[in-house]
């Protein structure tokens, strides 16, 4: 009899408790993005734009864009917080974009007060605005039917997905940024006609921003880093060596001088260092190719045009790494992770980031790239 009344008591309770949390729930705006720039009018400040769900049965717009300035993040949340009738909770900011002129001169100090709050995920992702992050966001609010922030980390997660950029988290970077030998990246997200778009990527030297870099260089590093599967990649080749394979070449012959083909790319790589007092590595990279589309008639029927295709895939992707090294070399920021390797190759593991500072510009690396075709699709 006396468990049958604890048990009553027990759900009645859970019934009282429940009509209070959907009170509060009520009365929370949810910051699902958040944007951080350099505020314009007061010298070391910052300014946030806030892209905020609102729980209000009677608004029109469940999303509703803040703004706040302060000295700190959390300042800048309680300065926004004073325009809304919401009690704003950074709980689900799922995206953190920073504009570009703060990423250029450091985020580490945002990066760190993020990490030391509880409420915020270390799964965030993190982005740079090619311009100011409050322009993309406001701007991209205006014209997307969607909350602009859900919107940007659904583009930013397709790339992750694709495996066409590394995943970089919030406790990714600050992994990266404490590490000696490695320096992160970013996706650069810009506007077209008012919408969010990637444009590119960011490089950074510790936490810096120091140069941009095509998109395609993300997938570079992401294949040195791990083994990907089917990532998407369009390359351009030169047309004439693959002119006696035109198919119907006598009906339509091609003009042009570049055969586009569209692949996906399955592969992995292995570095080494093969030369310590030289600093010289090695890597190599094996890859197996599904044929996708080709912008000119070319039959694979014949296994010398198949040989040719995967040499010519192998030259290019050489070349770009090669002048993916120049670029990163030139900014002094390592996003392959070169310094990881030499660092185990000192005694003790002993490298400092001054150090690897002076060495990674004078580094040299042969990429050796093996491709084979897996599958020709419907190009043979």
């Amino acid at each position: 009899m006396y468990r049958k009344i604890l048990i009553i008591a027990m759900v009645s309770l859970l019934f009282l408790t429940a009509c209070p949390e959907s009170k509060v729930i009520e009365n929370q705006g949810i910051i699902n993005t958040r944007g951080i720039d350099i505020n314009p009018d007061q010298e070391n400040q910052i300014e946030t734009t806030l892209i905020v769900y609102q729980f209000d049965d009677q608004a029109t717009n469940i999303t509703k864009t803040l703004y706040g300035v302060g000295h700190t993040i959390k300042a800048a949340r309680e300065k926004a917080n004073e325009s809304s009738s919401f009690n704003l909770t950074p709980g689900q900011i799922r995206l953190n974009l920073f504009g570009r002129e703060l990423a250029e001169q450091g985020i580490i100090e945002y990066i760190s007060a993020m990490i030391s709050d509880a409420r915020i995920s270390d799964t965030m992702l993190l982005a740079v605005a090619d311009s100011s992050a409050k322009e993309i966001l406001t701007e991209g609010q205006k014209v997307t039917s969607i909350n602009v922030g859900q919107y940007l980390h659904g583009v930013i997660d397709r790339e992750h997905k694709e495996e066409t950029l590394p995943r970089v988290e919030l406790n990714d970077f600050s992994h990266i940024y404490n590490d000696v030998g490695i320096d992160p990246i970013l996706p650069v997200i810009g506007s077209k006609n008012g919408e969010p778009v990637k444009t590119s990527i960011a490089l950074f030297q510790d936490d810096k921003y120091v140069k941009e870099l095509p998109l395609v260089d993300g997938l570079l590093v992401n294949l040195f880093q791990k083994t990907i599967g089917n990532a998407p990649l369009e390359l351009k080749l030169p047309m004439e060596p693959f002119r006696e394979y035109e198919a119907k070449k006598e009906l339509h012959p091609s003009n042009s001088e570049n055969l586009y083909v569209r692949i996906g790319l399955n592969g992995k790589s292995q570095t080494k260092l093969t030369d310590f007092e030289e600093k010289h590595f090695k890597t190599t990279i094996n890859l197996g190719i599904i044929l996708e589309e080709f912008s000119e008639l070319i039959s694979m029927k014949d296994e010398k045009a198949a040989d040719l295709l995967e040499k010519e895939i192998a030259k290019q992707i050489e070349g770009k790494y090669e002048t993916l090294l120049k670029k990163v070399q030139e900014a002094n920021a390592d996003p392959f992770g070169f310094g990881n390797i030499y660092r185990t190759h000192r005694k003790a593991g002993d490298l400092t980031k001054k150090e690897w500072r002076e060495i990674f510009p004078t580094i040299s690396v042969d990429f050796n790239v093996n491709v084979e075709v897996l599958n020709y699709g419907t190009t043979k």
